[in-house]
């Protein structure tokens, strides 16, 4: 027997989009082989005049008080920014509605009361889709490692900085990459956010919570790639090494230590063969060992593909 399950879809922009591409390539074969029906019930956009492809313009609105009118059995929040994205977030688990965010921004500043609230109203929040686009690390981290012990996390969690970094090896200057990077829409048209180091380190935050619970924070190093010159570049190549930028976290006398920042990496280490925008992180259990992912981190797609799997679980398990 086919469920019907309603999305109310907060922002249709690049992985709104590409969520809404997915569900019209895949709803068929999602209805066949998880016995539910995903139908987007309403579409919250900024500019209500522009065309969407794949959506209906007679479920397009710029009030979000229009998704929840809808009755969605899921809110997705694909907006960004922190404010409006709370306020919406936490209307949808009041009103007793699961949530499934890309937002890292949002989980990085407000994540314990989000995933608080969402518990007092029998809810589930997904957000696999926040860190490392289409690569399932928190699932793993959450579900997978549950009754193991991390001991470390160390990654490649943007692959904007990534791209750039991989382009300059090949002899491109920073500026010249990160063009190509903002053409390809890897990186916004301000990109501080990525290049100062700031989306990493969200990133980083969201996974050393749920790897290492609550434990305090103590000190934090970040820094981004503006600095780096195809001269820097050059040497290390020459040096046999090449310029990543790592994100790392770890518990330290009872603290717990987060980093983002250049390192020069040997030719041999896992990372320095992570290239473009793909992201990769290595996870060190005391019982599992060391366990490596890699994948995608950059582009509207793999996160799409991240949101719709929360999507799925959601509805299976309501």
């Amino acid at each position: 027997m086919t469920r019907n399950v309603r999305i109310g879809l907060l922002g249709c922009g690049n992985v709104g989009g590409g969520l809404v591409t997915l569900l019209g390539e895949r709803r068929e074969q999602i209805r066949e082989r998880h016995g539910i029906d995903l139908e987007i019930s309403s579409v919250l956009v900024r500019n209500g005049e522009k065309k969407r492809r794949g959506v209906d313009p007679e479920i397009i609105t710029t009030r979000a008080a229009d998704v929840f009118a809808s009755d969605p059995d899921i809110v997705v929040e694909l907006i960004g920014g922190v404010e409006d994205a709370a306020r919406f977030v936490g209307a949808a688990i009041d009103s007793r509605r699961s949530v499934v965010t890309a937002n890292k921004a949002l989980l990085a500043a407000q994540g314990s009361e989000v995933f608080a609230r969402a518990k007092r109203h029998g809810v589930r929040v997904g957000f696999e889709a926040s860190v490392c686009g289409g690569v399932p690390v928190i699932r793993t981290l959450r579900v997978g490692l549950a009754g193991d012990c991390v001991e470390s996390l160390t990654g490649i969690l943007n692959g904007t900085c990534n791209y750039i970094l991989t382009l300059m090896e090949e002899g491109q200057s920073f500026e010249d990459a990160l063009a190509k990077a903002q053409e390809l829409g890897f990186a916004e048209a301000e990109p501080s956010l990525d290049v100062d180091g700031h989306d990493a380190l969200q990133k980083l935050t969201i996974l050393s919570a749920i790897a290492f619970g609550g434990v305090p924070a103590g000190e934090v190093q970040l820094s981004g790639i503006r600095g780096v010159t195809l001269r820097d570049v050059r040497r290390a190549l020459r040096e046999g090494r090449v310029i990543r930028h790592v994100a790392s976290s770890r518990i330290d006398d009872g603290v717990l230590r987060l980093s983002v920042r250049l390192e020069l990496l040997a030719a041999g280490d896992p990372l320095a063969a992570v290239r473009y925008e793909n992201n990769a992180l290595v996870v060190r259990a005391r019982a599992a060992g060391e366990l490596t992912f890699l994948g995608r981190g950059a582009g509207a797609l793999p996160t799409a593909s991240a949101v719709l799997a929360d999507i799925i679980d959601i509805a299976q398990a309501a």
